[in-house]
């Protein structure tokens, strides 16, 4: 059987049941068909049962006419059922269309390839756009059972009765982690503040934490700094040297001590850092090759308005934002792993009077960020606004952070307090169990001798 032959089987089939055009709605699309009448006829009749509208020869024979179309319902008699086979012909022709757009993916990229004033760089975005689109266009997903819907649900009820809760990874914060019960597999998390609030240091710490702690195998895109400048500030994190003796080379005999007994767990594979790639393309290939590679359970980009995905002429960069924001969303859920993206906010939160406390409408370019993620935080540290800042009851709030979870799709909202340690730009847990182990930790001098047991290793990360 031909091509249009088998074609118009389908098309016979659908008009003599239109109720078959359900069964195949997501394999079927007007590329299926070669033939310009059965596309006619093939987008009337889903346009007719997509609007719920009664389907017959007289009712679609007028759809066609309206949309302006030549073909007759004359050439389809012959073939109005094509009995058991019609499942069949539905995947032989989304086969051959696919087969037909790998030859036209060919072409271009033959054409663009032998042509010298094409960047080829940007030939290879567009390689990564049409494999995707190809990729995706069967359509042919598993479903679930309901039953084996009831089996995750219970097998998470299982898991957290034995992990405190935590049925996703855990972060090393205690009081995110009880509101999360740890970062959920295909969540898209959108972290968002101020410069200088410590986006980067506190994702470094989860990242950390996740790879040491949860043995987690974890991504970290960096699009801002460099690998070398983020794994100085983990081996401050980690090791508990002052950031700033390591920039300096100002390492005293102590500090060595300390580097050489913690900087080994730094070497663990657990954690790879990514710092040149820049475009969502090739972040979506990263992530694939290393998930299929190596295994991979959380990824973190640092950040979002860095990333560069270009888009159609005269589009603006709130266009560009939602799509690499709504991208990032269907990445995390192909992959099955949460995805933590960093966000600048706009300048709004300075401009406003009172407290700056950031808010929803303040997420920079798209409305669209808000809409795609499935939770988002806002990290506000009162005392970068005010060195004197005080609470309620008059007490101070100097290296207090609040992480402001402003979205939680699954769950409820709320505020959890941090303690951002500045000397080491690292977050730790419950500022008021931190105060004595800095004190006595700052108090060490060069010329003791050094013991892990002196550190409060319950929050080094």
């Amino acid at each position: 059987m031909n091509t249009v032959d088998r074609e118009k089987e389908v098309i016979g089939s659908l008009i003599a049941t239109p109720d078959l055009y359900l069964s195949v709605s997501d394999i079927l699309t007007e590329g299926c068909f070669t033939s310009s009448n059965c596309k006619d006829v093939f987008n009337a009749l889903s346009s007719m049962v997509n609007d719920s509208r009664k389907v017959t020869l007289t009712t679609l024979a007028d759809q066609i006419t309206k949309n302006k179309s030549n073909a007759t319902l004359k050439e389809f008699v012959s073939s109005i059922n094509s009995g058991d086979a019609f499942q069949e012909h539905c995947l032989i022709l989304k086969e051959q269309e696919i087969k037909r757009m790998h030859v036209d993916l060919g072409l271009r990229l033959t054409a663009l390839g032998s042509d010298d004033r094409e960047d080829a760089f940007d030939t290879n975005d567009l390689l990564m756009n049409e494999a995707e689109r190809i990729a995706n266009s069967t359509g042919i997903g598993t479903e679930l059972t309901n039953s084996q819907y009831l089996k995750e649900v219970e097998d998470m009820i299982n898991r957290a009765s034995t992990t405190d809760g935590i049925t996703g990874i855990a972060t090393g914060f205690h009081e995110l982690d009880d509101l999360y019960s740890g970062r959920q597999n295909s969540d898209l998390i959108i972290r968002a503040a101020r410069p200088a609030m410590g986006k980067t240091a506190l994702t470094l710490c989860e990242a950390l934490y996740m790879a040491l702690h949860e043995d987690k195998k974890v991504l970290f895109f960096s699009l801002e700094m460099s690998g070398t400048q983020l794994f100085q500030r983990l081996v401050s994190v980690h090791t508990g040297i002052d950031l700033r003796k390591i920039k300096r080379g100002e390492l005293t005999k102590y500090d060595w001590d300390m580097y050489y007994a913690k900087v080994e767990e730094l070497k663990t594979q657990n954690i790879r850092i990514v710092d040149n790639l820049f475009t969502l393309n090739l972040i979506r290939t990263k992530s694939r090759k290393v998930k299929m590679q190596y295994g991979l359970d959380a990824i973190f980009i640092d950040y979002l308005q860095l990333i560069n995905h270009k888009v159609d002429k005269g589009r603006s960069k709130e266009n560009e934002v939602s799509e690499i924001s709504r991208s990032l969303k269907m990445l995390a859920k192909s992959l099955d792993v949460p995805i933590v993206c960093l966000s600048q906010l706009s300048r709004a939160v300075e401009s406003r009077g009172g407290t700056k406390v950031p808010m929803l409408s303040d997420l920079r370019d798209s409305g669209a960020i808000e809409q795609d993620a499935d939770v988002v935080e806002f990290i506000y540290r009162p005392d970068a606004y005010d060195k004197d800042a005080r609470d309620a009851d008059n007490n101070s709030l100097e290296g207090v952070a609040i992480i402001i979870v402003a979205k939680h799709r699954s769950g409820a909202c709320g505020d959890v307090e941090l303690f951002f340690n500045k000397r080491l730009t690292r977050f730790e847990n419950k500022r008021h169990t931190h105060e004595t182990s800095v004190k006595e930790f700052t108090k060490m001098q060069p010329s003791e001798s050094f013991n892990l047991e002196d550190v409060d290793d319950g929050n080094v990360f």
